[in-house]
């Protein structure tokens, strides 16, 4: 039996939120899950080292052109931060890969090696929101986000945490915190990049089904 226990507190990270709240994930009952259990995770195929080194020389770049142009730069761990709701039972969970100073503004930024995806802009959208809650050498300034891709800066402006990105937060907080699991959606696209076994969700789709096409002239 792999191992499954509740946490002691439901905790979030802002990129399940951020995927959660883009749609990106049809399943929302695997990040509720993730939310309220610790549990032993599946292996996966995914080339984390890879993926770290190609991260962290981008990441790298950019902080040595900011401290070039005379900015205070800090860092992932640096950014690192835990949130607490007061109207809900959760903690949200964060690391910005850059914050930056410079004169009387600060901005969020997050590295990215894929291909862009809306979560990209939702995870900076949220680290815009969160961050002045924890962060005091953020209260009172004014906040905008970058997104930094390979070859390309994209500006994440401020306007854009309104009361409509606020709102649709605090629905994804809400489910999320709920003691009442989200109904499941299994299917094999989202199933084989899942690491919740079997033994945890007996719904999930390992293989592709078999599917007979009839002969028809639809088109």
């Amino acid at each position: 039996m792999a191992l499954y226990e509740p946490k002691q507190f439901p905790t979030v990270w802002v990129t399940w939120l951020a995927k959660l709240m883009t749609d990106e994930l049809q399943c929302r009952w695997a990040t509720w899950f993730r939310t309220h259990y610790k549990y032993e995770k599946l292996s996966s195929n995914f080339d984390s080292a890879k993926w770290n080194a190609s991260h962290r020389a981008l990441l790298d770049d950019r902080i040595a052109d900011l401290q070039a142009d005379g900015c205070t730069v800090y860092a992932e761990g640096e950014n690192w931060f835990e949130i607490s709701g007061k109207n809900h039972s959760i903690k949200v969970l964060g690391k910005p890969d850059i914050l930056v100073f410079e004169d009387e503004q600060v901005w969020v930024g997050d590295c990215k090696t894929g291909r862009k995806k809306n979560s990209d802009l939702y995870q900076v959208l949220l680290y815009m929101l969160l961050v002045p809650l924890i962060n005091s050498k953020c209260r009172g300034m004014k906040l905008e986000g970058r997104l930094v891709y390979p070859g390309e800066i994209l500006q994440v402006s401020s306007e854009q945490v309104n009361e409509e990105f606020k709102a649709q937060f605090r629905e994804a907080i809400a489910i999320l915190s709920s003691l009442s699991p989200t109904r499941k959606v299994p299917s094999f696209q989202e199933c084989r990049f899942c690491d919740i076994p079997l033994v945890h969700c007996p719904e999930r789709i390992d293989g592709q089904s078999d599917q007979t096409q009839s002969a028809h002239e639809l088109f």
